[in-house]
């Protein structure tokens, strides 16, 4: 794609060398370089459409990868407070166990003094005990005891040595879900890592798509400020002839005038008198610009025709003629402070020949009705007022022109 880039850029080059070399009176030259620069046009339009399709895909994956970047960020926020949780419990077994330990530390200490004051008593044996009975009575009580004592310890260790148990078996079983935990967020904290530097690689690339697509719009702008300028040579050219034929009548009208004696005739004008042109735009007559309106860096060589609600205004033939030059192709429908590059700052339009070297020239259109080499008759529909090409807004840029050369559309009314 570069390479085309450079290419056409190179070929544009050459083109405006020639620009500067070419005389004023070379017709011919002049239009073949229009030709070229409407060609390189297209081209730089056909590029730069495809580089803002390019732009949107990326712009689009990259919009995706941040949201899976999201994601996995909630997923992680999540696997960490679940582990804090299972710590948070982890904490209170242990603090359980501890409880379970030292209620077992303590029955241990009623079992050892039991048994010292079995042992101070004369270290005799449960047997020992139940024989030194005084009598029978004294025997029963002694056998009870002894049975009390050993089974209320042992029930006692074994209740709690259970408990322990249980509660041992569950701080293990939160120990392992905490390791299950840690490495799944290890494993998210990885995948994390992964979008962000697939992330930062990708904007890479869209910051690329972006340049380059700002340099064929940069090319494409001087393309048509070219376009311009060779149009307006042209303009110089009809400009220059006309005055020479002007001059031309002038002499001839003279030495008729030594001649005879007659009354003279009526001097030739610049342009012919008003033809009784149909309105282009039925209905909507503000004119938001003035022909000859000073822009700044140039006089704008037409009628703005603008009004509410005039998007999808009827555009119709100032007069019958036959259909010289269309353009269909623009999509860029919307007010702009900048060309689009869509037929050539006209984006869509329709050029009528109406003969006598008179042609109309209708743009910024929504859409065309018609085709190069139809007949139109004055007043048949042509299509609808838009916005594309380089307009600020809903409007009908109209032109009248008089062998190539821009004159006030208002003399035909």
């Amino acid at each position: 794609m570069l390479k085309r880039i450079l290419s056409c850029m190179i070929c544009l080059g050459v083109i405006a060398g020639c620009i500067l070399s070419v005389s004023a009176t070379d017709i011919d030259s002049i239009k073949e370089q229009q030709e070229a620069l409407a060609q390189q046009s297209a081209e730089y339009e056909a590029i730069l459409n495809e580089k803002n399709a390019e732009v949107a895909k990326q712009q689009e994956y990259v919009d995706a990868i941040v949201g899976k970047v999201e994601t996995v960020t909630q997923e992680i926020q999540v696997s960490h407070k679940k582990i804090d949780a299972l710590d948070a419990e982890i904490a209170e077994k242990t603090e359980q166990i501890a409880q379970k330990n030292n209620e077992i530390e303590e029955n241990m200490d009623i079992l050892r003094q039991r048994i010292k004051t079995i042992y101070l008593a004369g270290e005799v044996s449960s047997l020992e005990i139940i024989l030194g009975a005084k009598n029978f009575s004294d025997f029963l009580d002694k056998v009870q005891l002894v049975k009390s004592v050993s089974t209320h310890d042992e029930e006692l260790i074994n209740e709690i040595q259970a408990q322990l148990d249980l509660i041992s078996e569950e701080k293990e079983a939160l120990q392992i879900d905490k390791v299950e935990l840690e490495e799944e967020e290890k494993n998210l904290k990885a995948k994390q890592d992964e979008l962000n530097e697939l992330l930062e690689e990708n904007k890479e690339t869209l910051a690329t798509l972006q340049e380059e697509s700002d340099d064929v719009l940069q090319q494409l702008t001087l393309t048509e400020a070219q376009i311009s300028e060779l149009d307006e040579e042209l303009q110089e050219y009809y400009r220059q002839q006309q005055a020479a034929q002007q001059q031309q009548q002038q002499q001839q009208q003279a030495a008729q005038q030594q001649q005879s004696t007659s009354k003279p005739s009526t001097p030739t004008v610049e342009v012919p008198a008003g033809g009784g042109y149909v309105w282009p735009v039925p209905g909507y007559y503000l004119l938001t610009s003035q022909f000859e309106e000073w822009r700044g860096y140039y006089n704008h060589g037409a009628l703005d025709i603008a009004g509410g609600g005039i998007m999808g205004a009827t555009v119709v033939a100032a007069a019958s003629g036959t259909v010289v030059g269309t353009n269909s192709s623009c999509s860029h429908n919307w007010g702009k402070y900048y060309s689009c590059g869509c037929g050539g700052g006209y984006g869509n339009y329709v050029m009528i020949n109406h003969g006598n070297g008179k042609e109309t020239v209708y743009a910024h259109l929504t859409s065309v009705a018609v085709s190069t080499g139809q007949s139109v008759s004055a007043g048949q529909y042509l299509g609808t007022v838009g916005s594309t090409g380089h307009s600020t807004g809903a409007h009908l840029h109209y032109e009248t022109r008089y062998n190539g050369v821009k004159y006030d559309p208002m003399s035909e009314y």
